[in-house]
């Protein structure tokens, strides 16, 4: 829809088998792409072939794919919606309406602009639960509009432009052009586990005035621990560290003082 060229995957392989292409280290597109039914998030369920359970459906040219979500069930049901935030944003709001289900992630009427002439973007994400973040899923805009990189932050609340720019993110990655969201960015498994929250910095894109984004679908786990138990974990270990630093700089002043 739109007007403008879509890249699409190859039509599905006979038999419940995944079409997948290596695009580059560690990004995949899979042709055959099911979203897994929302864990507790309130969406329809559906299977293959008209089982009981939902409604079905199938792709065509000649056979059918089994669901596969390798990378773990949508977080959407662990997103606190009502505390999304967006840095730049043209109008309040945009940021929290692209992230929907994944069954709704071609629906283009809800969508986040970037200000007209600045195409940087800061999203911030808060979960209800820790989670297990294993991969994300973006759509973009045509016309150069869609976002080319991004750098990512977990458990921070203080991301702005400046501090974006300059900090070290937890993980930066090259994004492609995808309108159809058939592209899965697979994050380090390990830095992104327990996690509280996760901020995207949008810092460019393919050359358009401002960025589009239509989608944003996250993957992985939800824990039964709640948010305040992982803040006060992480909060814990920073002072562990601080006690830590403390104890080392007063034996070294203990030695300084026998010597």
């Amino acid at each position: 829809s739109g007007g403008h060229g879509r890249w699409r995957g190859g039509p599905c392989l006979d038999g419940d088998t995944d079409a997948s292409i290596d695009l580059r280290p560690g990004v995949t597109m899979s042709a055959c792409r099911e979203e897994a039914e929302e864990s507790g998030g309130g969406g329809h369920g559906h299977s293959h072939g008209g089982s009981s359970g939902g409604h079905g459906h199938s792709h065509g040219a000649g056979g059918s794919c089994a669901p596969e979500d390798p990378d773990g069930r949508s977080l959407l049901p662990f997103i606190d919606l009502d505390k999304v935030t967006c840095l730049n944003e043209r109008e309040e709001g945009m940021g929290r309406s692209i992230l929907k289900a994944f069954a709704d992630k071609q629906d283009e009427t809800k969508f986040l602009v970037s200000e007209e002439d600045d195409p940087e973007l800061i999203i911030h994400i808060p979960f209800t639960v820790a989670v297990k973040l294993k991969s994300f899923c973006i759509i973009g805009g045509a016309n150069g509009e869609a976002p080319s990189k991004v750098k990512l932050f977990t458990n921070r609340e203080d991301v702005d432009f400046e501090m974006a720019q300059d900090a070290a993110g937890v993980q930066e990655l090259e994004l492609s052009e995808d309108f159809d969201g058939i592209i899965d960015y697979p994050v380090k498994a390990a830095k992104f586990n327990m996690i509280s929250s996760l901020t995207m910095f949008i810092p460019e894109n393919f050359g358009g005035d401002s960025t589009r984004i239509t989608f944003l679908g996250l993957k992985g786990e939800g824990t039964t621990a709640r948010r305040g138990i992982v803040e006060c974990t992480y909060e814990a270990r920073a002072q562990m560290r601080d006690h830590e630093t403390t104890r080392a700089d007063a034996d070294v002043g203990n030695r300084t003082t026998l010597s």
